[in-house]
């Protein structure tokens, strides 16, 4: 199927008419002039209200990703940009996640392809229009949204449920693939995949990206914060564990992060070290964690700390955002427990991830459902 003709024309004029309405009125006469002049015979063709991709979410949304003011695929309310705002975040109803396990190799920025799928994905009509989605709203989106964000209750996306997830209901956490801290080496692709570390054990997973972001985890999982935390890491003979991914921007930012990563190791316990991971993020049609499967992980703002309670099979059972509020580092350590417990009385077969599922990477976005009622 060959793409319609005028599709990116019909795309700038969806994108000009939803955020500015006022500045094409006085265009829109002579548009519709010229095409009733026109000798062509047909009839106007009307523009279809949506249009749909491969990951759920209408092509058309253009500049405005969220136009309900929730994530589009975990959910979740977010501000609304309007200056005096008054926003206060709701709590986490709805299991975050992917519908299949994590696999090695996925959201990994590694192109693997060859030169022939290359040419058959850049030439897919519908591939296309995913690209043109992504890029497009990249383009235009602006550049201090995720600051502007972050005014209200220093970025906190969602306060975290109060019980953990049922195991039958709960999502996957995604595979992430980057360097570690190990000064043994990540092997011959520059890098470890996350997937096999999560396998068998119940793992407290944080994301940061600056010293904002740090501060915030440090609210959750800091010794000072929460001294429990390491007590219950002790008594749990090797069944729980701490991973850290740190997230850059750009490539500037992650030279220098590497750059300066000894300081990391400072401040980082050495056995820890292969369990920490350097990614950058994409912010294009490029691979890796891209923004699809951050919206469905419920990461929503990159400028902002998550940490996330994965258990045996990697599934995401609990999760907090921005600074720990009041009653969730309690919560979480409950949480804890309370999974340690169930995992200890679970068959060994059940404590490991279903690498049963073939599905490629595209389908785990594009699977993910948009729950009704709450899960717990």
């Amino acid at each position: 199927m060959k793409p319609r003709p005028f599709e990116a024309v019909d795309l700038f004029l969806l994108l000009a008419r939803r955020p500015h309405s006022q500045c094409l009125r006085s265009w829109r006469p002579q548009v519709q002039f010229l095409r009733a002049a026109s000798s062509d015979t047909r009839p106007p063709r009307t523009p279809r209200a949506t249009v749909a991709s491969n990951s759920g979410i209408p092509l058309n949304v253009g500049l405005d990703r969220n136009p309900d003011h929730v994530s589009a695929i975990s959910r979740i309310p977010i501000p609304r940009g309007a200056k005096g705002e008054v926003f206060t975040p709701s709590v986490l109803a709805r299991p975050l996640g992917l519908r299949n396990p994590p696999r090695p190799g996925d959201n990994s920025p590694l192109d693997k392809r060859t030169l022939e799928q290359r040419r058959s994905d850049f030439t897919d009509p519908e591939k296309a229009k995913i690209r043109q989605r992504v890029l497009m709203r990249s383009y235009f989106r602006p550049y201090y949204q995720e600051r502007n964000r972050a005014k209200h209750y220093r970025g906190k996306s969602f306060v975290s449920n109060e019980r953990l997830f049922k195991r039958e209901k709960a999502l996957y956490f995604p595979n992430i693939f980057g360097r570690t801290l190990s000064k043994e080496g990540d092997g011959p692709d520059g890098g470890r995949d996350l997937a096999p570390l999560l396998n068998g054990k119940i793992s407290v997973v944080t994301l940061e990206k600056a010293e904002w972001a740090h501060e915030q985890v440090e609210t959750f999982v800091g010794t000072k914060a929460n001294p429990g935390l390491q007590s219950i890491i002790d008594s749990s003979n090797g069944l729980v564990q701490r991973v850290s991914v740190n997230m850059q921007d750009s490539v500037l930012d992650m030279w220098l992060v590497r750059l300066f990563q000894y300081r990391i190791r400072q401040k980082t316990p050495r056995d820890q070290w292969s369990r920490y991971f350097l990614i950058q993020l994409p912010r294009d049609i490029r691979k890796g964690l891209t923004e699809d499967v951050r919206d469905a992980m419920g990461l929503l703002n990159s400028q902002v700390g998550y940490v996330y309670l994965v258990d045996s099979s990697a599934k995401i059972r609990w999760a907090g955002s921005g600074d720990a509020w009041d009653g969730e580092v309690a919560g979480m350590n409950a949480a804890i427990e309370r999974l340690v417990e169930e995992e200890r009385s679970l068959p060994t077969t059940a404590r490991r991830i279903d690498s049963t599922s073939s599905a490629p990477q595209e389908e785990l976005v594009r699977n993910i459902s948009r729950p009704t009622a709450a899960v717990m």
